[in-house]
C-alpha cells in the first residue's frame, strides 16, 4: 500500500507485481474501495505490475477543499496517476461505477491501452432511466446518514444485496468500509457522485452506451447471471456492438464476479491479458 503525489493530490494505491512487467490498472465501484480487489491482486501480479487506487473522492483519496471531483476532474486524477507511476502503456479493469471511467479513459487515451475488463456494470450498459432508478436505490442505501455513523452489519447486508450469497462478502470490506466512511469528507463526496449520475443533463456526456462502437480495443466483459445491477440483456445487446468485445456470465453470481468466484475469475482475466 502507497499514497502516490498526483499533482498534490495523495492518492491510496494497493500495488503488486514486478515493475517491469505489463501494467493493469484495477478500478473500484461507487461506494467502495480498492479493497474490492483483494481476491485478485496476488494472482494478476503473477504476470503484471497491478496498481489498484482509490480514485478521487473515494476511499482513502482526499480531493483538495472545495476542488471538483466529476468525471473530468476523475479521469485528469487517473491519467495523472497513470503519468506518475511512468506506465507508457496499460490495460484497465474496472469493476460497475469504475468500469465506466476505465472505458472513458480508454476513449480519450486509446493509444495507451492494451485491453479493458468490465465487470458488471450498469453505469456502462444501462439506459438513462435504468441508471436513474438504479442510483435512487443506491442513494436510500449509502446516503450521507446511512454511511456516517455506520455498523459492520450494516455494510455485511448492504453489500451482501449486491451478491448471489452474501456469506462471501469478505469481512476485510466491513472493516474498510467503516474506516472510510469516518472521514468527513467522504459521505458528502459519494453523495455529489451520485447526485450527479443521477442528472441526465450532467451525466449524459459520459454515457458510453451510446459510443460502444469506438471502444476498439480487444474488451472482456464478465457479468453475474444474478446482479442486480445491471440487466444480463443490457450487457448482450451491448457487447454485440463492441468491436472486439466478449461476453463471460457467471451463475450463481452477483454483482462482483471478482469476489463471489475469484479463482474462475483471475483465471480467465490472466488467459484474456495474455492472448493476442
Amino acid at each position: 500500500m502507497q499514497f502516490i503525489d498526483v499533482a498534490g493530490t495523495p492518492t491510496r494505491c494497493v500495488m503488486a507485481g514486478n515493475s517491469d512487467a505489463p501494467a493493469i490498472l484495477l478500478l473500484h465501484g461507487l461506494a467502495l474501495t480498492a479493497e474490492v480487489w483483494l481476491r485478485n491482486i496476488e494472482a494478476l501480479a503473477r504476470s503484471h505490475r497491478v496498481i489498484a487506487p482509490d480514485m478521487l473522492g473515494h476511499g482513502f483519496t482526499k480531493p483538495a477543499d472545495n476542488a471538483p471531483i466529476d468525471v473530468p476532474a476523475k479521469l485528469r486524477h487517473l491519467k495523472g496517476l497513470v503519468d506518475a507511476l511512468g506506465l507508457k502503456r496499460l490495460s484497465l479493469c474496472g469493476s460497475s461505477y469504475g468500469a465506466l471511467m476505465a472505458s472513458l479513459f480508454f476513449l480519450e487515451n486509446e493509444d495507451r491501452v492494451s485491453k479493458l475488463v468490465i465487470n458488471g456494470s450498469g453505469s456502462c450498459f444501462n439506459t438513462e432511466e435504468q441508471l436513474q432508478a438504479q442510483v435512487g436505490k443506491l442513494h436510500a442505501l449509502y446516503g450521507p446518514d446511512q454511511v456516517t455513523q455506520s455498523t459492520r452489519e450494516m455494510w455485511r447486508e448492504r453489500i451482501g444485496n449486491n451478491f448471489h450469497d452474501a456469506s462471501k462478502v469478505p469481512e476485510e470490506l466491513l472493516s474498510i468500509a467503516q474506516l472510510c466512511y469516518a472521514q468527513l469528507w467522504a459521505p458528502s463526496c459519494l453523495a455529489e457522485t451520485m447526485a450527479a449520475m443521477q442528472d441526465p443533463e450532467r451525466f449524459r456526456p459520459f454515457r458510453i452506451l451510446e459510443r460502444l462502437e469506438e471502444v476498439s480495443c480487444p474488451a472482456l466483459v464478465v457479468w453475474g447471471r444474478n446482479d442486480r445491477g445491471g440487466s444480463l440483456e443490457s450487457a448482450e445487446a451491448a457487447v454485440a456492438r463492441l468491436p472486439k468485445g466478449r461476453l463471460v456470465v457467471f451463475d450463481d453470481c452477483g454483482h462482483y464476479p471478482m469476489l463471489e468466484h475469484p479463482e474462475k475469475y483471475n483465471n480467465l482475466v490472466a488467459e484474456f491479458l495474455a492472448g493476442a
